[in-house]
């Protein structure tokens, strides 16, 4: 397993349990005395939420098991796009919290900004695996 291999898959891993961290953070508010809104739909967890849930807090880790057992130019390929996607996703989610959110919560926005810092890491070593994998099939 290769430098870059090995780093892709730790920073999946840490997007991922960082992600779980910061729904922590947010359910921590509550404890501080966060008003909540209850939705009234008998216990039932929406389909968009399981969604975006699958999407974003579980994609990582589905992430992490497909790098660890397989190495394939689509795979790699699909693991920057998913990276880009969450980089504009991240990006925006800080920037909310910097400029909208009120009041300002300190470690929402330091977690994110690691996230962010993480989610810049791992698309730079996609897009050097990638280089990595044209180059060595150029020169084959």
């Amino acid at each position: 397993m290769t430098d870059t291999r090995i780093k892709i898959i730790f920073y999946w891993l840490l997007i991922g349990v960082c992600f779980i961290l910061h729904n922590s953070l947010d359910a921590l508010e509550v404890t501080f005395g966060k008003a909540v809104e209850i939705i009234q739909n008998e216990g039932v967890i929406p389909l968009e939420t399981h969604v975006f849930s699958i999407l974003v807090q579980i994609s990582p880790f589905i992430l992490v098991l497909l790098s660890l057992n397989f190495t394939s130019k689509k795979l790699s390929l699909f693991s920057l796009i998913w990276s880009i996607l969450f980089l504009i996703l991240n990006t925006a989610h800080l920037l909310e919290v910097l400029v909208i959110e009120s009041p300002f919560n300190l470690t929402q926005t330091v977690l994110l900004t690691l996230i962010l810092l993480i989610n810049i890491m791992l698309t730079i070593s996609l897009l050097k695996s990638l280089k990595q994998t044209s180059n060595k099939a150029v020169n084959k």
